[in-house]
């Protein structure tokens, strides 16, 4: 079954492009969630995951799979996890590989990794890292499974780093708790609030 399951998979990841989906390609995906993964199957979902080819969406959906099947756990993936920590640029990705990482490791392994995300959050962040950050499946899934401090002070700085966001910019999406992305508001009230934003830039810069 999973022989035949990772040749359809891979015949149809090939009809893909590098920043969109072949329509046949994510209900194949989707048998992954809860079936027990083999090593073939997990090796391809983490060879997907990092794919430098394709857009961070994509390899989010192949990343979710790992973090979200139990059977995954029982695979050593502490490297895997460790090494695209440092890897990822957006604070998002990074909390994700974190997130994996997490399931292998104590508090005091972790502590350093924390002290420097947090360091970056300081600093300006967009709004959809921050929706994905702040989304329950990102820091507070954290904070509610594990209860470290370094991911309560972390949602601390993370939810300040958020009131810095203009207001208008704010809440236009979330991740659900199996980190499928849950649209907050409708494509009108995005275009509406997004409008708002701009015109209330320009008047700032208008000569008075």
């Amino acid at each position: 079954m999973d022989k035949l399951l990772l040749t359809q998979l891979e015949s149809t990841f090939q009809k893909c492009s590098d920043c969109l989906l072949h329509p046949e390609y994510p209900p194949l995906l989707q048998q992954l969630d809860d079936m027990v993964l083999t090593q073939p199957l997990v090796d391809y979902l983490c060879d997907k995951a990092t794919s430098k080819k394709h857009i961070w969406e994509i390899r989010f959906m192949h990343l979710r799979i790992l973090l979200r099947n139990p059977s995954a756990q029982s695979f050593d993936l502490k490297g895997f996890y460790k090494a695209n920590i440092g890897k990822s640029r957006r604070p998002a990705m990074k909390l994700f590989w974190i997130r994996g990482f997490a399931m292998y490791v104590t508090e005091k392994e972790l502590n350093p990794i924390m002290e420097k995300f947090r360091s970056t959050l300081e600093g300006p962040q967009g709004t959809a890292d921050i929706n994905d950050i702040l989304s329950v499946a990102g820091l507070p899934y954290l904070v509610k499974t594990y209860g470290y401090p370094c991911f309560v002070q972390t949602l601390e700085t993370a939810k300040e780093t958020q009131q810095r966001i203009h207001p208008l910019l704010r809440d236009f999406y979330t991740l659900d708790e199996r980190m499928e992305q849950v649209n907050l508001l409708s494509p009108e009230e995005r275009h509406k609030r997004t409008m708002a934003y701009l015109e209330e830039q320009r008047a700032k810069t208008q000569p008075k």
